[in-house]
């Protein structure tokens, strides 16, 4: 079985061994990479290994050779167990006031859309000496492969512009030259619901001919109920208005992949 190294906190050697989990849904779970980060670690953050807060965290990749992987129900999902073989509870905080990282990351999908990655975080780490690693818990993977288009023109590249669809408004906002990237444009498209139904949106001049676009980045924030969801793009060219092209899915469905993995660690 092959294993994959990483270092940590004060050299400290992790061998991950690659476990999968399987079931009716054909989408296959493996790990393939673990980091672990000592309680007691430097006093200033600017010094802490990765950037990071203290705990474990595991990278999964979910593989379904048919495709059609688009995004994590984080609602509907869930880890059981997270222990080490000295029964240490990797997943409850020790001190709830401490802001360590706890569940699911983002949800990152190729572009064929068989494979993706996420990681699992506990705030703590294993106890010394420990040898294996136990995760368990429950994936609501939505999967679809078939889009409609919705077209609406003549959309203002302005902040306040409304992109409507299907169920769906979108905000436009924050237009100007962008923070990152060399593009001459930046914009935001906000909304306030999960946007899991959209699979692209692209955008084009009145001639038809497509302005080249890059999704920079995604922000997703739930306040005393209320969600808001942003996407972050750069755009190529400037243009005061463009046809904005939605590609929504129309076969999005839900399914639950169990999984339970066993992880070798060396320390």
């Amino acid at each position: 079985m092959s294993a994959c190294r990483f270092t940590a906190w004060a050299v400290l050697a992790v061998f991950c061994a690659f476990a999968v989990a399987q079931d009716e849904s054909e989408i296959s779970v493996s790990s393939n990479g673990l980091r672990v980060i000592a309680e007691d670690i430097a006093p200033d953050r600017a010094l802490r290994p990765f950037n990071g807060d203290p705990g474990t965290s595991i990278s999964l990749i979910l593989t379904s050779l048919k495709g059609g992987l688009v995004q994590i129900d984080t609602k509907n999902s869930a880890i059981s167990k997270f222990i080490d073989d000295k029964g240490t509870d990797l997943l409850t905080r020790k001190d709830p006031g401490l802001m360590a990282p706890l569940g699911f990351s983002m949800f990152r999908v190729s572009k064929d859309g068989k494979h993706a990655a996420m990681e699992l975080n506990g705030p703590n780490a294993p106890a010394k000496g420990s040898a294996k690693l136990t995760i368990e818990g429950l994936l609501t993977v939505l999967c679809a492969k078939q889009t409609t288009e919705h077209i609406q023109r003549d959309v203002a590249i302005k902040n306040g512009s409304k992109i409507t669809g299907p169920n769906l408004e979108l905000t436009i906002d924050m237009v100007g030259k962008p923070d990152i990237g060399s593009e001459p444009v930046g914009l935001l498209i906000r909304a306030y619901k999960e946007l899991d139904q959209v699979a692209e949106i692209r955008f084009f001049k009145a001639d038809g001919t497509e302005i080249r676009s890059v999704r920079m980045g995604t922000a997703k924030m739930g306040i005393l109920g209320n969600l808001t969801v942003e996407w972050n793009y750069n755009l190529a060219e400037k243009a005061d208005t463009a046809t904005v092209k939605l590609l929504l899915w129309s076969d999005l469905q839900k399914k639950r992949v169990p999984f339970k993995l066993d992880i070798d660690v060396g320390l």
